[in-house]
């Protein structure tokens, strides 16, 4: 794990965790009346995105200039605003692609290594961005029932919006993830959302949204409909609005067509918002860009 100030199972299963959006306010999951909690203040939004950046099988672990490219396309997005970007989510990461992205976009990053190398040598895996953190948690690997294809992880964040430490409520746990790819997966992949949302205790007691609001961002290689992803659609919010049951999809995110990245909120102690999703494509990588506002407040 690497963390900067920047524009391997067995013991390796210790490594990971980030986080995700909503499109409806929620009520807390602590049980709190609906009344008490506050309605987010969509004047301090700010945004989240989630990029699978194919650095390995298309980049060969090349951190060359096609990441500030894609930097400069991200500040974009907020009219050359960086401190709009909450936070944002890399998967299919070198190392150094990580930390070249945090450099171009004057974020700071926490690296989880899947065990993985890539093709030039460098650990592999995915990567948070962030400015400010409170804590980052000790990433994780995820479960991998059939012990193929690869090792998946997840890494996580205790994050704030810069120049706001003293914003009301809780801090957003934010957290980058990939699932297992394939169609015979769906197992596996039921089986690694299960352990997201009910099994993981980063500190050893508590579940991620035990605490405050989680935001996933990831690569969950599953359509919408996919029955893996019911833990997360039944307790959160994504970003795109209301759950798709098959193609055309409203905003596809992979090269075929198909849905397959996500930004998910759940948690304690806050409301949440999604508007304003978005894609945008690239011709470095074979998913696009995807990205949302997220407006919180107090619970």
């Amino acid at each position: 794990m690497t963390t900067r100030r920047t524009r391997g199972r067995g013991a390796a299963r210790t490594i990971v965790t980030v986080l995700m959006c909503l499109l409806v306010a929620l009520p807390a999951r602590s049980g709190a009346a609906p009344g008490a909690a506050a309605v987010p203040d969509m004047s301090r939004s700010h945004y989240v995105g989630t990029f699978n950046i194919y650095g390995n099988i298309g980049h060969r672990g090349d951190a060359g200039d096609w990441i500030r490219d894609e930097a400069d396309a991200i500040g974009d997005l907020t009219a050359g605003d960086l401190d709009r970007w909450l936070f944002i989510g890399l998967q299919e990461v070198c190392r150094a692609q990580g930390e070249r992205f945090a450099r171009e976009l004057g974020m700071r990053s926490a690296f989880v290594d899947t065990g993985t190398k890539c093709a030039d040598g460098q650990p592999y895996g995915n990567t948070v961005l962030f400015h400010p953190a409170a804590e980052i948690l000790p990433p994780a690997l995820l479960p991998n029932p059939d012990g193929r294809g690869g090792e998946r992880g997840i890494v996580c964040a205790v994050v704030r919006a810069p120049g706001e430490p003293d914003r009301p409520g809780p801090p957003v746990t934010a957290c980058s993830t990939h699932l297992i790819a394939g169609g015979t997966k769906g197992g596996e992949r039921r089986a690694q959302t299960g352990f997201i949302h009910d099994g993981w205790r980063p500190d050893g007691v508590h579940l991620l949204g035990a605490e405050g609001p989680v935001v996933l961002a990831g690569d969950l290689n599953a359509p919408p409909d996919a029955p893996e992803l019911d833990v997360l659609y039944g307790d959160g919010s994504e970003a795109g609005g209301p759950r798709e049951t098959g193609p055309p999809y409203t905003r596809p995110t992979y090269d075929d067509g198909r849905k397959l990245d996500y930004l998910f909120t759940w948690g304690a102690r806050g409301t949440w918002l999604w508007h304003g999703a978005g894609v945008r494509r690239t011709v470095h990588s074979d998913h696009s860009f995807y990205y949302a506002e997220l407006s919180t407040g107090a619970g």
